[in-house]
């Protein structure tokens, strides 16, 4: 059998209203595959009312990753920060750029309440950085990193003093989520062409909003979110192919959809630039 890679992002297990209640339901989707790729967000092992439910349900994940024959490999994501020291994979001979995308902007999530103080921990951590080293891609993700944790920490302290309900209901959140949304191909395009040159793909996910855009001759592509607004999308390389496929749920189980929504032949002419209607 030749290698099949499956990339699947931002399933977010253990959250009390997580779509994905086991790894049993996304079990379907790397079967007959070699690896799988979890894109960040795997579980919510920095929240604290959900820590030791997200980690029993990873440690279930691995062991039916096992059964199956399929090579599990964990980036670690805003919500799942040192779930794993692996933040990026270049795949398909480095064409195919892979992280979570919460490095994308300083303040991980700009829309959130805690987001002005996630960018003042941001810019602590990158000033102590030696000068040569801040442009630098390890650098630049292990300060995301860090500054994910530190957002943690702050919730914690949010939770213990009952405000961060109230915070999270500020009208203008709306208006910073489809102002990020909007802005996210052209950051992700900036961030690959520096960290990335050699990529002509690159793969994301964090901000929930599912996607493919072409942005001068590299292919950008959001998988989505197993939670709001749930409209998942994995991504299949096998036989030098690149599949993006839509995720439904089918009964108690996702699987991909039968048709792929795009494919591309790896190392491909560029296409011209276009984008995906909403």
């Amino acid at each position: 059998m030749g290698e099949r890679i499956v990339i699947l992002s931002d399933t977010h297990m253990g959250r009390p209203d997580a779509l994905v209640r086991s790894p049993q339901m996304l079990r379907p989707l790397w079967q007959g595959a070699s690896a799988v790729v979890f894109n960040g967000d795997v579980a919510e092992i920095h929240d604290p009312r959900c820590r030791i439910k997200a980690a029993r349900l990873v440690l279930q994940m691995h062991d039916l990753c096992e059964r199956d024959g399929v090579e599990p490999t964990l980036l670690s994501g805003n919500h799942d920060p040192y779930i794993s020291d692996v933040r990026h994979l270049l795949l398909g001979d480095g064409s195919v750029f892979v992280t979570h995308g919460d490095v994308l902007h300083p303040a991980i999530a700009p829309w959130t309440p805690s987001a002005a103080k996630v960018r003042r921990a941001h810019d602590r951590a990158m000033a102590k950085l030696e000068p040569e080293a801040r442009g630098k891609l390890a650098a630049r993700l292990s300060v995301s990193q860090h500054t994910a944790h530190e957002y943690w920490d702050e919730y914690e302290h949010a939770l213990q003093h009952s405000a961060t309900r109230q915070l999270m209901l500020r009208p203008w959140m709306a208006l910073q989520v489809l102002w990020y949304w909007h802005n996210i191909p052209g950051m992700a395009q900036r961030f690959a062409q520096e960290h990335a040159p050699e990529a002509k793909f690159f793969i994301f996910g964090h901000t929930h909003r599912q996607g493919i855009w072409q942005r001068g001759g590299l292919t950008l592509i959001n998988t989505g979110s197993f939670g709001f607004p749930g409209r998942p999308r994995g991504v299949v390389i096998e036989d030098r192919r690149l599949s993006v496929y839509p995720i439904r749920r089918r009964g108690e189980v996702f699987c991909f959809a039968d048709r792929a929504l795009a494919e591309f032949t790896l190392h491909a002419a560029a296409l011209p630039d276009s984008k995906e209607a909403a």
